[in-house]
């Protein structure tokens, strides 16, 4: 019986990854950051119209429990810039106090039915008719506002401020903001990932040869 001895040599076999490009890393990055961020956004702002839409549908004309408020003065700068959104939650007027941020309908006759983000100064409760009535004060303003805020008035207390969010909303009541904010990213977005399959493909391809 025949023994053939067969030497057999190893060889280490180091794998080296590919250096992804960093700049490529970070556009992906931002893509997808604009892409979440947009697609929140849409949810909430069709949660807000839907529940509005509802409310109406079933006759209730009270303030919802939250809602969204373009700052279009600049009253209350620093805390409070032109073209920030303040969102509100509506509360028991009794538990306002001083240093609360509130938005409300202005009982001022020179301006009527304006919306109104101020701060209160001071609380008044009125025994008689059991109201609650607030002297406020725009953080930039130099006097408090002349007439008092009425708790029917109150919209809510403001809880978050978004800034520069208004000028979103005004892109987006033009004819063309929706393709600008929407559309154009999210091709962006989808011309990204197909660039990144075709190069797979292809290396595949190339591979198989």
């Amino acid at each position: 019986m025949e023994n053939n001895n067969i030497s057999v040599k190893h060889y280490k076999v180091k794998v080296v990854k590919a250096k992804e490009n960093p700049v490529k890393f970070v556009l992906g990055v931002i893509s997808y950051a604009i892409f979440i961020w947009l697609l929140l956004l849409g949810i909430t702002l069709l949660v807000y119209v839907g529940s509005n839409k509802i409310r109406e549908m079933k006759g209730d004309t009270t303030p919802a429990k939250y809602n969204a408020y373009v700052v279009l003065t600049g009253s209350m700068i620093p805390n409070i810039n032109i073209k920030d959104v303040v969102i509100t939650k509506g509360v028991d007027p009794s538990t306002l106090k001083e240093g609360d941020v509130i938005t409300f309908l202005s009982s001022d006759p020179r301006v009527p039915n304006i919306t109104v983000t101020h701060r209160i100064k001071e609380v008044f409760y009125d025994s008689s008719t059991g109201k609650y009535n607030f002297r406020t004060k725009g953080d930039n303003n130099n006097t408090a506002d002349m007439y008092l805020a009425n708790s029917d008035n109150v919209f809510g207390k403001v809880i978050i401020r978004i800034p520069k969010l208004g000028y979103l909303q005004d892109l987006l009541a033009t004819s063309g903001g929706w393709i600008v904010v929407v559309l154009i990213p999210c091709l962006a977005i989808l011309s990204f990932d197909i660039m990144k399959v075709g190069k797979k493909i292809i290396g595949k391809g190339k591979k198989s040869k």
